[in-house]
């Protein structure tokens, strides 16, 4: 099953969490930006890890909307945000025709911005592998 984990954030707890999801997903790829330096083909799950903003940047809101179910079939997202800008985001990868999983968002509070801040309490990775359990299983 072929999956990636993409980011759209500058967090450094946000990009460790990235990190680990791509090891626990077992993804074939390295954790990677939108937009991808290789493209999504063929791929059975992306989890995208981002920074829910009011205003998003325009290459993210453009992957999202040409993402299509040729490329990907599902996708999961792991929020740091409020649940009002994660429902922009959401809303933005629903007119793909792809299965957005929208039922079991993982919310996160991403910490401060700084990328070399990349501490995740034994807690917070604990939610993030029950979360990444959820989401296989319903692939299943």
């Amino acid at each position: 099953m072929r999956m990636r984990v993409l980011t759209q954030t500058s967090k450094g707890k946000m990009l460790a969490i990235a990190d680990r999801l791509t090891k626990l997903i077992e993804a074939d790829k390295d954790t990677d930006v939108i937009m991808p330096a290789y493209p999504c083909d063929g791929e059975r799950l992306i989890i995208i890890v981002a920074t829910a903003k009011p205003t998003m940047p325009d290459s993210f809101c453009r992957f999202l909307r040409t993402i299509s179910r040729n490329n990907t079939a599902n996708i999961a997202f792991v929020i740091d945000g409020s649940e009002e800008n994660a429902k922009k985001i959401v809303e933005m990868a629903k007119t793909s025709n792809c299965n957005v999983i929208d039922d079991n968002i993982l919310y996160v509070n991403g910490g401060l911005p700084f990328k070399f801040l990349k501490s995740v309490s034994a807690d917070e990775i604990a939610a993030v592998e029950k979360w990444a359990g959820e989401i296989r299983a319903s692939l299943a």
